[in-house]
């Protein structure tokens, strides 16, 4: 049995959902159209101005337009860092996370190469190209130990963004960059810290 026919089989199991006592049915929508509609009706009532989320303008939607075509996952990259005898020392790997976010997997560079400057070379030219394509977000997990790649995503400007505990790789530090500076300053005025009285 594929994925679809077990999705398709399993949803009939479960859905509708009904709650009798407060006249109430839980459905599956399986067209986004007919979805963005219906919740169209009642947005503005769940959620009012004073408490929605950040938004993207409109001279940048229609990028970002692009990329919730690929929410199915299909955006991979993997790059690959060769010598000058075309042996490969490095990778960066990764792939949509939403359709507003690229999530670097994995990067990985030999020994003899990471003190070269290369990585701080490359990153922002890589940053550009994902911005290029329509990010507004990358976002990455490393391990609270690996300073060497945090400084280096610190330096780019990269923000801690939280903090999880995986039992495939354990603790891991998510780190965020934001492509565009209003993205950055909602992170601030979100997160923002008063600065303490120094008369204390």
């Amino acid at each position: 049995m594929s994925f679809t026919q077990h999705l398709e089989h399993t949803r009939k199991e479960f859905f509708p959902f009904i709650l009798p006592e407060i006249a109430t049915t839980v459905t599956i929508c399986t067209d986004a159209t007919q979805f963005a509609t219906e919740v169209g009706r009642i947005y503005d009532r769940v959620f009012p101005e004073s408490e929605r989320s950040f938004t993207t303008p409109p001279e940048r939607r229609e990028a970002v337009g692009r990329l919730r075509g690929q929410r199915d996952g299909t955006h991979r990259e993997y790059l690959l860092l060769r010598d000058s005898q075309a042996s490969a020392v490095g990778w960066l790997t990764g792939e949509m996370e939403d359709h507003e976010t690229f999530y670097v997997r994995t990067v990985g560079i030999a020994p003899e190469y990471r003190h070269t400057g290369i990585p701080e070379r490359f990153y922002p030219h890589f940053l550009e190209y994902l911005k290029a394509l329509g990010y507004e977000r990358v976002t990455s997990q490393h391990h609270p130990n690996n300073r060497a790649i945090i400084i280096l995503q610190l330096r780019a400007g990269f923000s801690i963004e939280g903090f999880n505990i995986d039992e495939r790789w354990g603790p891991q530090v998510k780190m965020v960059r934001y492509l565009h500076g209003d993205r950055e300053a909602e992170f601030h005025r979100r997160f923002w810290l008063p600065e303490y009285s120094r008369s204390h």
